[in-house]
């Protein structure tokens, strides 16, 4: 027997029949055994619910599939996410929304715009799942830390005078204060966080933990909570 896994991000609708009533939502990566394979396929779920699904939305795995060896839990982060505001005299412009694990990385920034006099005005923190930000110098990752509330994107206000992305890029910072240069080699040197301006498609104004690379099935288990609560 064939096994299916989903592919949305925002999950998939379980129906009574193809194009029937809507008896549920599978969230995304949720597994289910394929009973039927037509253009809807007939799946049980592993808590014995039956319907029918789309085949365009389900990815076929084999019957097993192990995780790989590299891939690991820290268990120093919660698996659920969380939203909430982080706040500090530091941090100006729109609401720094993220999950409660980047917390503590926020408040290093804070301390180092502290350090350095400045302050991070921030443009664009937890995103929609799938949305493009207006206006985004990169398009965002599909992996990106911003679907997990991990990431801010920001702008350095100093000396009352804003620097946005082009102002921050790396070709220009012989022509920056100081200060400003000093902040962003605290972000890098920081063991957690890491600078977009150091990215392959450079994107000086993005600030996150790489938590995708670093934990992988930690993302994933944040990931399908966040859905989970979108579709509650």
């Amino acid at each position: 027997m064939n096994t299916g896994r989903v592919k949305p991000i925002t999950g998939l609708n379980l129906r009574l029949k193809p194009n029937g009533d809507k008896i549920g939502v599978l969230r995304h990566n949720e597994e289910f055994s394929i009973t039927d394979e037509v253009t809807f396929y007939r799946v049980k779920t592993t808590n014995g619910q039956v319907g029918y699904v789309h085949a365009d939305y389900v990815e076929k795995t084999p019957a097993f599939m192990p995780l790989p060896d590299t891939l690991s839990i820290d268990n120093s982060h919660d698996p659920s996410f969380k939203l909430v505001t982080f706040g500090d005299d530091r941090f100006i412009g729109d609401p720094a929304k993220v999950d409660q694990d980047f917390i503590p990385s926020l408040q290093r920034v804070a301390q180092y715009a502290e350090k350095c006099d400045l302050k991070v005005w921030v443009t664009s923190s937890i995103r929609q799942l799938n949305n493009q930000i207006q206006g985004a110098i990169v398009k965002p990752a599909s992996h990106s830390c911003h679907h997990i509330g991990h990431a801010i994107d920001m702008n350095v206000f100093y000396n009352d005078k804003l620097y946005n992305s082009e102002k921050l890029r790396k070709i220009n910072h012989r022509n920056l204060p100081k200060k400003i240069v000093e902040f962003f080699d605290l972000i890098r040197a920081d063991n957690v966080l890491r600078w977009g301006g150091d990215f392959n498609t450079e994107d000086p104004v993005h600030i996150d933990d790489n938590f995708y690379n670093k934990q992988e099935l930690m993302y994933l288990a944040k990931l399908d909570s966040r859905i989970f609560q979108i579709n509650a």
